[in-house]
């Protein structure tokens, strides 16, 4: 028996160390994806609410078929072989005419002439070059695409940002699982929080009740999130020089699905107003973008893609014959005929970013995200609090979880306040958001060094996340002038949403101000009280 009991604890105790140490190792950076990807998961929302717009529709409402043919009319024969359309957050149809060609970094990239159209047709701007590059300068997604960013790369150079996000997201299984293994008594520590200890025994039975609540979602966003970064850093590439001797252009031909030869003699295309329609019929959605293919040549093809909707959790792919307009079939997201592993590819990414039931889904991966930002906090500060007590030189990280866990969402919060700010002075809104997020955080760093007292310094950057929380709504506002009435009637939902999400995070953080004061000022009475006792013996 001691011998059993022995093993036991021993066992206990490794998966402890193992627990701790996949925490502590990459913990703050852990905390940062987690929260940027709660954040992302309504990097679409994000995208409405910072420009204030509700989609039109414009791919339905809109004449397609003549803007196709009047942009082909002065658009270069090279860049005709694949055309792109979708609406973007400004009210804008975008058309991008291209070829493939390797982008400077070595990677098969589109390359052409976009054309921002409005709603009625007419030519706003055009741009020629790479695709990544045009994205990447677009201010319309100048927010979303900033933070979405810092959860799937860390805004560091590829590949290695995607190799650092996929060991996070191991890091993250690793602490899950041995979480999960630890628990002996997995459904009493789901409601085993005690009221009666001091606030340490209570924080850490708060870490165990989220950590419990949150193992089966933390374990399924690592492993996605794990298999989008290492996919993509590593498995294309491989797959590009193992299976097909480095032709990416090849690869890529055999994973859509698509002829890597096709015939260019002319031919009329079909309206192609019918083939969208048909397509919005049958899916009763509008498609997300558009992608034509050797328009104008009896190889024309049309596709047509749908994110999740009426219950379902993949992507859908309609594809028509566009030398005729009829319909030829759903298609697969990857190869030629259905298959598992096609199943599969499609749920990951809606599973990942909660889509699958719009708003609702997302709403629940929100409060699953804030649940693991808090056990990774609570975690942290445990294990800080934990050495402290041996060794005073531990008092750093305490410092440094402030910084991190306080400080990133005001910095997240400043890229927002300088997209506005640049976006009113009519600058160049792409470099004003990632340029706000690095003074902020050189500031906060700042105040970390000098602000002696670590409550003190937490509750200052605390009323900083709370007057932004509550200035950007009345500056997304000033900015576009859409209020809430005329939201409401063009059902406006995203834009609304975010507001009220913010407004919210104001509150909750002027409360914690206002009780931590409460706090403070009974905590002094308590001490007076006590000096006054004393004196009163003496």
């Amino acid at each position: 028996m001691n011998e059993n009991a022995s093993t036991i604890r021993s066992k206990a105790k490794a998966l402890l160390s193992l627990h701790s140490w996949s925490g502590i190792i990459l913990g703050m950076l852990l905390y940062a994806v987690i929260f940027t990807g709660t954040v992302a998961v309504v990097a679409d929302e994000i995208g409405e609410w910072s420009n204030s717009n509700y989609h039109q529709d414009l791919l339905l409402t809109t004449d397609v078929n003549d803007t196709v043919n009047r942009l082909v009319a002065r658009t270069p024969k090279e860049y005709q072989e694949e055309i792109s359309a979708y609406e973007n957050d400004r009210q804008q149809l975008v058309y991008f005419f291209h070829t493939h060609r390797q982008n400077p970094s070595g990677v098969m990239d589109e390359f052409g002439i976009q054309y921002l159209i409005n709603a009625k047709g007419e030519i706003i701007s055009q741009q020629e070059g790479f695709g990544s590059d045009i994205y990447a300068q677009d201010d319309s997604y100048a927010l979303s695409r900033f933070l979405v960013a810092i959860h799937t790369e860390l805004h560091i150079p590829s590949p290695w940002g995607l190799i650092l996000t996929g060991i996070l997201g191991l890091a993250m299984l690793i602490a899950s699982v041995s979480g999960f293994m630890m628990h002996r008594h997995l459904f009493t520590d789901m409601f085993s929080i005690r009221t009666q200890r001091n606030g340490k025994s209570l924080k850490r039975d708060s870490h165990t009740v989220a950590g419990t609540w949150s193992i089966p979602f933390a374990i399924l966003l690592a492993f996605t999130g794990s298999f989008f970064s290492f996919a993509t850093a590593f498995g294309l590439p491989a797959m590009a020089v193992v299976a097909f001797g480095g032709d990416q252009e090849a690869m890529n031909h055999t994973l859509v699905g698509e002829q890597q030869h096709k015939s260019d003699a002319p031919m009329a295309s079909a309206n192609l107003n019918g083939m969208i329609s048909d397509s919005a019929l049958r899916q009763s959605s509008v498609p997300a973008f558009l992608s034509i293919s050797h328009f104008g040549t009896e190889s024309a093809s049309l596709l047509a893609f749908y994110m999740p909707n009426k219950g379902k959790v993949g992507f859908e792919q309609l594809v028509y014959d566009a030398t005729n307009g009829d319909f030829v079939e759903y298609k697969p997201l990857v190869g030629t005929v259905p298959s598992a592993g096609s199943a599969i590819l499609s749920l990951i990414y809606p599973i990942h970013f909660g889509t699958f039931a719009g708003l609702f889904s997302k709403l629940i991966w929100i409060s699953l995200g804030v649940a693991a930002c808090y056990v990774t906090i609570t975690g942290l500060q445990l294990y800080a609090h934990r050495h402290e007590k041996s060794e005073t030189s531990w008092r750093w990280f305490s410092r440094m979880c402030v910084w991190g866990f306080v400080g990133l969402p005001l910095c997240s919060l400043s890229s927002a306040l300088g997209f506005f700010v640049s976006g009113n002075m009519s600058l160049n809104q792409t470099m004003w958001t990632q340029l706000s997020f690095v003074i902020a955080a050189i500031v906060i760093s700042a105040l970390t060094l000098s602000i002696k007292n670590i409550t003190r310094l937490k509750m200052l950057l605390l009323a900083g996340n709370g007057v932004l929380c509550l200035i950007l709504p009345f500056l997304r506002f000033t900015s576009s002038g859409i209020g809430w009435l005329q939201a409401i009637q063009h059902n406006m939902v995203a834009m609304m949403f975010i507001d009220m999400v913010l407004l919210f995070c104001s509150a909750w953080c002027f409360y914690s101000l206002y009780t931590s004061a409460q706090f403070k000022h009974k905590s002094v009475l308590v001490e007076n009280q006590t000096l006054n006792r004393e004196e009163v013996a003496e």
